[in-house]
This record gives C-alpha cells, structure tokens and sequence, in this order.
C-alpha cells in the first residue's frame, strides 16, 4: 500500500498538447455540430484494464471509455458546452494504483458529490459496521481548495459518544514516493472528520501525521465539510496555501510534474489507541487543469498548395499549420471537375505544422490546362475546411506547330502558324507561347527570337540573311 502525494495547483493558459503521466499529447478536435468534441491521447502501454474519461453532460459527473482508435492512440467523443469544458480521465494499468486526473471544480461553495471525480472503490461489506464500511473516495481541485469525498456503505458519520470510543474519518494525502508510509520520518497530511470528547481533544481539521500514536497527529487547519444523506458522502475541502507553506510538504513537490496520492481510511480511537477500521485503494491523482474551448471556425491554416513534377513522381503537396491541442481528421486535393486525391502525412497528429502529399500520381493523372482545385482538410467527420482556389497545367507533351506560311510585306517578314489546342494523346490545351527560332544553315545552331504569344510574328528582313531557315516550337507552362 502506498500513501500518494499532493500538489501545487497548476494553471495552464494554453494547453499545448497536454502530456499527463501516460497520457501523452492530449488533443482535441473542433466541436461537432451536435455540440461533441473528439478527444485523443497517446497510451504507450499494455494491460490496461481501465481508460476512461469523465466529464459533466450537465446532470454531474459521468464516464466513458477512452478507446483504442489506432496504435497506441486512444479516443472518446464527449460533451462539450459553449464555453471552456474541463474533462477528467481515469485509467488503471494491471494492479498498478489508478491514476486521476480530476474534472476540476469552478465553483466556491463545497460542491454536490456528483461533481467530484472518483478515485478508486472499495468493496462493501469488509466492515461489520456500515458507516465504518467505505465503498468509495473522489477528488476535485478549484483555484484555491482541495475537495475530497469519502463514500461509505450508510449510516451517516457519527464521531461517537462524549466518552467515546469515538470514529475518525479520514483522507490521507502524502508523498506518492512512499512504500511504506509508517517508515522512520514519513510524513502525511489527511482531512479528518472527528469529534473527540466534544472536540476539545481532537476536532475535525486538517492534520499532519508523523506516526502512529494519538500523538502523533496534529491538527494544522480548520477544514469545511458537508454530509450528503443521499448518497452517504462526506466532502471535505482545506485550503491548499496551509499545505504549500507546509516545508515538509514541499520538500517532495515536484513542479514540473504535480501529483498525490489520495487514500481514504475509517478509524475506531478508544482513549489514545488508534484502530484502522477500512482503507481503500487509493489511487495517484494529477492535478492538471484539463480542458477545451470549442471553435466553430477553422483554426488551422492551409498554404503552399503545389502540384509537384518530378523525374518518375507527380504529387499535390500542402502545409496545414493548427495549435498542437487541436487535431484534424485527414486532408485530400480536390479538383472542381469532382476527382480526390487523398493526401497523407507521417507528423504526428499533435505537430503544430503538418506536410501532406498525395500519392505517386505519374501514370493515373490526366492532361488538363488551367484546372480549378483546392485543399480540403477534414476538421472533423465531414465538416471540411477548404484553401483558396488553385490553377495548374499538366501536359506531357504538345504538338508541333502546323501550316507554317510566310509572306514579306515590305521590309518586313510575316511568319504565321495555327495556334496549338492538342497534345499528343488528344488533350484539348491552348499553349501559352511560341518561340521562333532562325539559322543560315539547318546544321547550325539556331537563334531564338522572343516568344509571342500569338500566331504571327514580324521580322525586318534586315535581320535575316540571303538564306535562312526557321522552325517554331509552342510552349505550355506547367508547374
């Protein structure tokens, strides 16, 4: 058994593909029409027999399973309200502790049970004594308190007589380092409910506890508390700045990496004899603010959308830039004629910039002159995203000008052709230029003249020799 630790609340301003213990990159997806977002994390383990994510539908806290979506991801759809939405997440890997990540807590008044997150169970009917007999501990975090809850089987939370014996309810929190939380020099904190003679020898507070004798506990804080009937639910909440000015306590606190362990106990104290009645499992708990805030617009962006040519590849190409919280579903190159051409990238799905390409295009890819497309990334199932238009040629080759006429008017010579519409395979085209190009002699290297985008050119005869030849290519621009 181990006694778990306690932490400095930590407040993130921008979540940036949130890693918690195992839960590595936690990203969400834009919210859905339905008013759901997806949430993902990356598990790299194995035998997991818990993964579960908690969240508030409105009615108090509820759970769903966090699924294998592929690999060593996991996901889960769930609420999401109009604003920021805090989600919680708990997971047990074979007889590991359960770890926690508490839903936190925005209110000021203790909450209702059904807001704390549950840290672990506790089988029923272990104590002959039903409100000795715990069945469950939770947590939650606000800005400034800890809140705990301790469930027992019934009975409410009788402390017991004036003269005892008298009941003590506890939640311990300590160091999660700890083995044995009864070794020399260990030191615990723990909310306890508890009236001795009246209170004036022990009353209900926050304690530290350096052993195991009556002694050894002492009460530092006073502590708020409420029983919920209903549900046989003690809640009870100490101010975290007591703890953090506690230098014991934060000789083990790890900023970069907050957590504690939580463990519920009921004890039976007959004048300074302390009797562990039940314990639950406990559990590791991560004081993490996890949360989003919907969008319902696009928060990525798509740029360089390029048709690549290459020796033996031909490829669309883009950049989709998003917050590294965020993720997409896929992205595809889509031409205004209707054909898709799926695009693939192997960044990670929490990368803040993303480079697709579609697949080796080279023998399935039409000849087309000025085609409309544009990139669609999918945000999340069948909401798309769409860049700006794009204009691209693709030939693989054109043909050569026909009917090459010539006539001298004046000083001048007047070459004149058809225009180029096709290519070789048929492809209807308009070339963008043609270049003139002129020698004395067929075996020796010819001259260009400047292009001209039209079908006839003029040449002062002055130019030319007694004898010249000529020939006149047609050029598509292609990418």
């Amino acid at each position: 058994m181990k006694y778990l630790s306690i932490f400095l609340l930590l407040c993130l301003a921008n979540l940036s593909a949130l890693s918690i213990d195992a839960w590595q990159n936690i990203r969400f997806s834009e919210k859905t029409a339905a008013g759901s977002v997806y949430m993902r994390a990356d598990i790299n383990q194995s035998n997991i027999n818990m993964n579960k994510v908690v969240y508030n539908p409105g009615s108090g806290n509820a759970e769903m399973n966090l699924s294998q979506h592929s690999g060593s991801t996991y996901q889960a759809l769930v609420t999401a309200g109009t604003g920021r939405t805090y989600y919680g997440l708990r997971k047990q890997v074979g007889s590991e502790p359960i770890t926690v990540v508490p839903v936190r807590y925005t209110g000021t008044a203790l909450p209702a049970p059904n807001l704390l997150t549950k840290v672990s169970d506790d089988p029923a009917n272990d104590q002959s004594v039903n409100y000795l007999d715990i069945i469950a501990d939770y947590v939650t975090v606000s800005d400034t308190k800890l809140i705990v809850g301790l469930q027992n089987r019934g009975g409410g939370f009788p402390t017991g007589s004036f003269l005892g014996p008298w009941n003590s309810y506890m939640v311990g929190i300590g160091n999660p380092a700890l083995d044995d939380p009864y070794a020399p020099g260990a030191v615990a904190w723990a909310m306890q409910y508890v009236s001795v003679m009246g209170g004036t020898l022990m009353s209900t507070g926050l304690f530290k506890i350096t052993g195991t004798g009556f002694s050894d506990v002492t009460r530092i804080a006073g502590i708020s508390t409420s029983i919920d009937s209903a549900t046989n639910t003690l809640v009870m909440s100490c101010d975290m700045s007591v703890l953090l000015a506690d230098a014991d306590f934060i000789s083990w606190y790890d900023v970069n990496n907050p957590k504690f362990g939580l463990l519920s106990l009921t004890n039976r104290i007959s004048g300074t004899t302390v009797t562990q009645m039940d314990f639950s499992n406990g559990g590791v708990v991560h004081p993490v603010q996890l949360y989003v805030d919907p969008q319902s617009t696009p928060v990525g962006q798509i740029a360089d959308v390029t048709l690549n040519i290459e020796a033996l590849d031909l490829y669309f190409s883009t950049q989709y830039t998003k917050p590294a919280d965020r993720f997409n579903w896929g992205l595809s190159y889509r031409t205004d004629d209707g054909r898709i051409y799926p695009m693939y990238t192997s960044d990670p799905e929490h990368a803040t910039v993303r480079n697709y390409r579609s697949a080796n295009l080279f023998h399935v890819f039409p000849e087309v002159d000025n085609e409309q497309g544009r990139a669609w990334v999918e945000r999340v199932p069948n909401v798309f995203q769409q860049s700006n238009w794009y204009s691209y040629s693709f030939v693989r080759g054109v043909n050569e000008p026909e009917n090459l006429g010539m006539e001298v008017v004046g000083d001048q010579l007047i070459l004149s052709w058809d225009a180029v519409t096709q290519t070789p395979s048929g492809a209807t085209i308009q070339a963008d230029f043609y270049i003139v190009e002129h020698a004395s002699d067929p075996l020796e290297t010819f001259t260009a003249l400047p292009q001209t985008a039209g079908t006839t050119l003029s040449i002062p005869l002055s130019q030319l020799g007694d004898k010249t030849f000529f020939k006149v290519r047609a050029h598509k621009i292609i990418p």
